[in-house]
């Protein structure tokens, strides 16, 4: 398996928009928008690609994002392989090359955040850990007045009862393996930063009907595990 940079490759991007629908639904239009914000300054867009019948083929996709306040820190995020080639081991193999550019870019841990894939990424090294920020986009282009509102300072103590947010309507949600979406965002001192609104409460747990299939109307963001391994 070749792994290459969507950016230097954009032939690509459709095939893998593709695969990403697959997973996620949305439409192609903002799939491409999303694809083509990848450059060298992060966030990148890694393709996987396999030899069929003498040509590159799309197989999977993974994209790296800077973590803000983490020296040689990434996120990675949207790992995706193609339906029809799942359970082949190719999960793995993406994971591999993508810690290897990250390596060769210069990180030495890289995060993580899944509801139920928990136990792949343990086998694979992962350890739980808190929540990290990533805004998905070159902080360059950020303030810092931006950036220091959702970053931990050294005079900032993280409460117990913080927690992640979510907003399904920003860029800056991630896909991820077996996930719907969620905000690249972190635990952050109620007493220093004033949240944002937050959507409604969700609705109570679903009841299980007679046959005993439960049927989730809403993804439990409480649920998300986040992870982290040492790449070095």
């Amino acid at each position: 398996m070749q792994c290459v940079v969507l950016h230097n490759h954009k032939s690509y991007l459709e095939d893998v928009a593709s695969i990403l629908n697959e997973e996620w639904k949305r439409s192609l239009s903002a799939r491409l928008h999303s694809l083509e914000k990848s450059n060298d300054k992060f966030p990148v867009n890694l393709v996987m690609l396999v030899k069929e019948d003498g040509q590159d083929k799309v197989i999977g996709h993974s994209r790296l994002s800077i973590v803000q306040g983490k020296d040689k820190s990434c996120l990675i995020e949207s790992v995706v392989v193609k339906r029809e080639l799942r359970g082949k081991g190719y999960g793995r193999k993406v994971m591999d090359a993508s810690e290897k550019y990250a390596l060769q870019r210069g990180f030495v841990t890289m995060y993580l955040s899944t509801h139920d894939k928990q136990d792949f990424y343990r086998h694979i090294g992962y350890i739980s850990c808190q929540p990290v920020i990533s805004f998905g986009i070159n902080a360059d282009n950020l303030s810092q007045e931006f950036i220091q509102k959702f970053t931990l300072t050294n005079n900032t103590v993280s409460k117990p009862d913080s927690t992640p947010t979510t907003d399904c309507n920003k860029d800056n949600i991630a896909d991820n393996v077996g996930g719907k979406c969620h905000l690249k965002s972190t635990v952050v001192d109620n007493s220093t930063v004033s949240p944002p609104p937050g959507p409604p409460p969700p609705p109570p747990p679903p009841t299980a009907p007679s046959s005993g299939k439960v049927e989730i109307s809403r993804w439990d963001t409480g649920a998300i595990s986040w992870m982290k391994k040492d790449l070095t």
